[in-house]
């Protein structure tokens, strides 16, 4: 994967944000570009994502399309060999998957959502729906299963906790009351909302402009990582890399400006030094907020 990234042509920069989305390293980044991804709020770009493993399992989906539509027009018309190759893909994608996200070292955020995102393949093969909110305590008792340290990985904290986040605004989030921009900027705050005190005390500071990115990037995500995949599979494919350099040079002026627009309104980032019973405090008190607002909607 890295060799196909690598032929393809792109700047140094460009090829280390890459590396960092699709295989997780973050070794070319320098330490200035890392810190200014952290303050906007945008490190999970740098990493294998939940985002980043949905988009790449419909990058999946779609490259297998074809492949379905040609065994359907040789197969016999029945019915049921509709059903039996696109049960076979789903199972090819969940295949493929899972042995991409090991072969990166199984990120405890990549691992929850492969487990999520199977159980929802699976149950659409059997014919029942899973609810998100199985699937989330499913993959957290197959990662704590399979090591029950990673309870105490910041890693496996700001995953399940973002999620969480995002399920409990799901109300909100699928409103065709709200203009998609606002959805999208809300997306990112309930990603954050529980996952602030967390930040605070591993890292000691809050993106509070962090919301801006999920209407500047994220949009721009699944177009990025599609390039990507295509770039690296097609390496001869050299044209690829001027909408990918423009992307990522995108995302890097994104994240500078964000920062810049923290010092300036602030007068400097927000730097914050809890304590682990503080950090449960605010978690309920965020918790309780949201729960009130949904009772005052429904």
């Amino acid at each position: 994967m890295l060799e196909g990234l690598q032929e393809l042509g792109l700047s140094d920069e460009s090829l280390a944000l890459a590396r960092g989305m699709l295989l997780g390293e973050k070794s070319g980044l320098s330490p200035e570009v890392v810190n200014a991804f952290r303050t906007a709020g945008m490190s999970h770009i740098m990493a294998v994502s939940g985002l980043h493993v949905g988009i790449i399992m419909s990058v999946i989906w779609m490259l297998f399309k074809p492949i379905e539509w040609a065994v359907i027009l040789l197969a016999p018309p029945r019915l049921t060999t509709y059903y039996i190759v696109g049960d076979l893909k789903r199972i090819v994608v969940i295949v493929i998957t899972v042995i991409y996200v090991w072969q990166i070292g199984a990120p405890p955020s990549a691992v929850r959502a492969t487990v999520m995102l199977s159980l929802f393949l699976v149950g659409w093969m059997i014919h029942r729906p899973t609810s998100p909110w199985r699937c989330l305590v499913l993959a957290a008792l197959v990662l704590l299963a399979w090591d029950p340290m990673v309870l105490a990985s910041v890693g496996f904290q700001l995953s399940f906790l973002a999620v969480i986040g995002i399920l409990l605004f799901r109300p909100w989030l699928q409103s065709d009351d709200l203009p998609h921009w606002l959805r999208l900027a809300l997306l990112s705050v309930s990603a954050q909302w529980l996952t602030t005190p967390v930040v605070a005390y591993w890292f000691h500071q809050v993106p509070v402009l962090g919301w801006v990115q999920g209407v500047l990037v994220v949009p721009l995500m699944p177009l990025l990582l599609t390039l990507l995949i295509f770039g690296m599979l097609f390496p001869s494919l050299h044209f690829l890399a001027v909408p990918i350099e423009a992307l990522t040079a995108w995302l890097g002026w994104v994240a500078q400006s964000i920062s810049r627009a923290e010092q300036l309104l602030l007068g400097g980032h927000l730097y914050f030094y809890p304590t682990w019973w503080q950090v449960a405090l605010a978690e309920v008190f965020l918790l309780a907020v949201v729960l009130y607002l949904k009772t005052l909607r429904s």
